[in-house]
Parts: structure tokens; sequence; C-alpha cells
């Protein structure tokens, strides 16, 4: 029994809608597979089932005989363009982040159906063995990162103000800020660090300013973290109005392989005077 075109188009919107919904779930709520590349397996999936709802979409239309002649080059692109947009819509996200091996991984769920579609309508297994190639590159290059899945963390504090009492020194810093993390490991293993800080107000963005950092054994598996402002560091252009809000994202590591990129809410500012 063949199936209507409306369906497939209706289950093509539906399809995207869920993904959409998917990627604005923050990451502390987001639940995690237990196994190594586990979530760029996830993405291949998913990007392979939405290249074929694309292939029998635009294959099902009669609108444009171009898009049906093209429909498995377009729907790729379709595919692709779209995890490119899923990817920028999670860096809004708290707690998730925009990652170029995602959309490898996404690009790789396309190409493999994409290879499949080609190969049955001309036999030609080239393209199979390049979109293998470019598979097994995505996951090579993931080697490096903690797999995300051994490592909870959580935000227990975000706190951000503005010291307004008179001081003899102008220059002196008046933005604070502490920001507290739970990372649950099971490792006992101290060798955090964080980097690439950067500060979203609401009338200013900063960067690749210094910072203060304590890292310290709360329990078993347990680990805290706390970042705090560096006090000879100017956050603010006193020339500007102070913000009322603030934005912190930055990327935690281990050793020197990259865990996450982070991002808080956003802190309303308070004033102390």
């Amino acid at each position: 029994m063949k199936l209507e075109p409306k369906f497939i188009h209706a289950g093509l919107v539906l399809y995207c809608a869920l993904i959409f919904v998917l990627s604005s779930i923050p990451g502390d709520n987001f639940p995690e597979v237990d196994f190594e590349f586990s979530d760029k397996i996830v993405h291949v999936i998913i990007y392979a089932i939405l290249f074929a709802l694309f292939f029998y979409s635009l294959n099902n239309q009669v609108k444009s005989i171009k898009l049906q002649t093209f429909s498995p080059e377009f729907a790729l692109l379709f595919t692709l363009l779209y995890g490119v947009s899923d990817e920028v819509h999670q860096y809004f996200v708290p707690n998730r982040s925009c990652e170029f091996y995602d959309w490898i991984a996404d690009a790789a769920g396309g190409l493999i159906v994409y290879s499949a579609v080609k190969f049955y309508r001309s036999n030609v297994k080239v393209i199979s063995i390049l979109c293998l190639c470019l598979l097994l590159s995505g996951c090579s290059s993931s080697e490096n990162t903690v797999s995300r899945s051994k490592i909870k963390i959580s935000f227990t504090e975000t706190d951000c103000w503005l010291n307004l009492m008179p001081m003899v020194n102008k220059n002196k810093n008046i933005l604070g800020f502490l920001l507290s993390m739970n990372v649950e490991t099971n490792s006992s293993e101290l060798n955090y660090s964080i980097k690439d800080l950067q500060i979203y107000f609401n009338n200013d963005t900063v960067r690749n300013k210094d910072f203060s950092m304590e890292i310290f054994e709360a329990s078993g598996n347990l680990i805290k973290i706390n970042i705090t402002q560096n006090s000879k560091t100017m956050y603010l252009d006193r020339q500007k109005e102070y913000p009322a809000e603030a934005e912190f994202m930055f990327t935690l590591y281990k050793g020197n392989n990259k865990i996450r990129s982070l991002k808080t809410p956003k802190i309303k500012i308070n004033k102390v005077y």
C-alpha cells in the first residue's frame, strides 16, 4: 500500500518540530546514554531518518520537477542546513553547545542514506565508501574528547553583583560573580580547568578576561568548582550604563580534553551599596 504524499509531508514537518523540541531541553535535564560516542551515534540516526523524510517528501511532490528529479541531492542539502540551524539553536539553550563534530555526525547520517539511495539507483559504490570514511573520521576526531556519559555537571549557584560602595581607587573592579558547579564523576582527579570565559551583558560582551577558580573534592565522586571574579580585572566599561543582567559561557576541560561547553541562564545583577 502506497503512503499518501500528504502524510509524508506532515511526517517531515512533525519530525523537524520534534528535533527542535529535543534541542530546546537544557543539558542538565537531557537524558544521557552510557556508552562511548553515544551522542554522535544518536546524531547519525536522527539525521539519517531526517534525510529519508526529506527525500520521500521531495520525491513525492509534484510542484517542482527539478526538486523531484534531484530529490536525493536537495534532501541532503536540506538535511545539512537543518543540522546547522539546530546547532546554532543549541548555542542559546542553557548547558547545550554548538559543536562542529555534532554537525559532522548529522552530515554522516544524511550521507549514509544518500549513498544508499544513489547506490540503489546507479550501483555506484564509491559514494558509500566515501561516506563511511567521513563517518570514521568524525568519530576518530572525537577520540580526544572525554565521554560525556561519564561526567554529570550541574550549576548549584549563579550569582552576580555590582559593588557600588564608595572606594578610593576609581579604577577598581566593581563586578562580582560566583558560579558554583558540581561535577559528578567516577574519578577523584582534580585536573580540571576552565577556558574561554565569556560574559554577555545586555549592553556589552566581555572576552579573554582573567578570573579565579577554586576546585576541591566534596565527596568520593563529587568535585566542586567555583569560578569567581579577579579583583584586579576590569570587566565593565565605566563610560557605559551598568548592565542589569549577565550570562556566562565557558568550556570545561579535564587535562587537555574538552568535556563540555557550558552556559548559565540569564542572571539578574544585584547592586550593593
